[in-house]
């Protein structure tokens, strides 16, 4: 691309650098408000079903986010944004994220390849030396398929994502399930579920709050997203430790206060010791129409065996119903072979709606 205006012109469309503007309402937003609306396109269709749309004021504090860094590419044609490239570079790692989308209309033409090419350039520029990516699938896909190595899920070969990321050398390492739930859970379920966890992990209280972390729980909620990154299932994923402080909870805190979106928040806390034992939260959307986001659930591995992870769910679930009535749905994405998470899933009532591939690419 070149250094001037980081735009390369092709045949049929151009690649620009993507503007992350200060809000949308910015003069230059316009590209960031077309991506947000190819990744929805584009997520909804290869979900087979609605997706859970984040519009473009709900997506800009991630991308403002340099503690996670974000870059992206847009594709055009006769100036309408048509595709997306994004690459999200973990601090101090040496993996990144690339995701691609075009809209089905405009397929065909190298945009794809294109913005994957410039992608992996940009990957090796930052000195990376694995790229991975996520592509979705709905269920019920018919044919041959690949089966994960972890043992637990597959994804199918006629998929147009893996035959892409095929041609491009990578490889399929795991398979997630997103699931969801329809609210409310019956009456009767709920409470048998609850007083189940609460005797069983009677050692234990939580402390729920709506928005900003309180300042006691600053500590106690970088150090649980920092085990996060490290204590999930990633089979040949490859995480770093991603290390969170209380001033980066703080200062990411502030950038979510941006969105229109709301975050409901749980932790356990070991009542004897006052120590954090585990977390989760739901990144609650406006409009009833729209699923609710379950972002991380988490129990520090010297804390398991007390169904801390069912009573942080429905603790947070029914906080989620007192607080926001009109909800009707919760989305949520486990790793395939993630049997324990699952099973509390599934216990409550969340059922499949569709599946994630990882995929990586050593390009060092």
């Amino acid at each position: 691309m070149s250094s001037s205006d980081h735009t390369t012109t092709y045949s049929t469309f151009s690649l620009s650098r993507l503007t992350v503007p200060d809000s949308i309402d910015s003069p230059d937003a316009a590209d960031f408000i077309g991506m947000a609306e190819v990744r929805n396109t584009v997520e909804a269709e290869q979900r087979g079903s609605s997706v859970n749309p984040n519009a473009a004021a709900e997506l800009l504090p991630n991308w403002k986010d340099e503690s996670s860094p974000m870059r992206g590419l847009v594709a055009k044609v006769d100036g309408r944004v048509v595709a997306r490239g994004n690459l999200a570079l973990p601090v101090d790692a040496s993996e990144c994220w690339a995701a691609v989308s075009v809209l089905s209309d405009f397929r065909g033409r190298g945009i794809g390849s294109a913005l994957y090419e410039s992608l992996e350039r940009m990957a090796r520029d930052e000195g990376r030396t694995t790229v991975q990516h996520q592509a979705d699938f709905p269920t019920g896909v018919a044919g041959d398929t690949i089966p994960a190595p972890t043992g637990f899920g597959s994804v199918p070969v006629s998929l147009p994502s893996t035959r892409f990321l095929q041609r491009y050398g990578f490889s399929l390492e795991q398979v997630g399930r997103m699931s969801g739930l329809s609210l409310p859970v019956e009456p009767g379920v709920f409470s048998s579920l609850l007083g189940e966890a609460l005797a069983a992990s009677a050692e234990y209280r939580t402390v729920t709050w709506q928005g900003p972390t309180p300042e006691e729980w600053l500590d106690a909620v970088a150090l649980m997203r920092t085990r996060m990154s490290t204590e999930t299932p990633n089979a040949g994923i490859e995480q770093t430790e991603d290390v969170w402080t209380a001033e980066r909870v703080r200062s990411y805190d502030d950038l979510l206060a941006e969105s229109p979106r709301v975050v409901l928040t749980t932790i356990a806390v070991h009542a004897a010791t006052g120590q954090p034992a585990g977390y989760t939260d739901l990144d609650v959307p406006t409009g009833s129409d729209r699923p609710v986001d379950q972002w991380d659930t988490l129990v520090l591995r010297e804390h398991r065996g007390h169904r801390l992870g069912m009573l942080l769910k429905l603790t947070n679930l029914r906080e989620l119903s007192a607080r926001f009535p009109d909800s009707r749905f919760v989305e949520t994405m486990n790793a395939e072979d993630n049997r324990h998470m699952l099973d509390v899933n599934e216990t409550i009532g969340f059922v499949p709606v569709s599946y994630g591939a990882s995929w990586k690419k050593d390009i060092s």
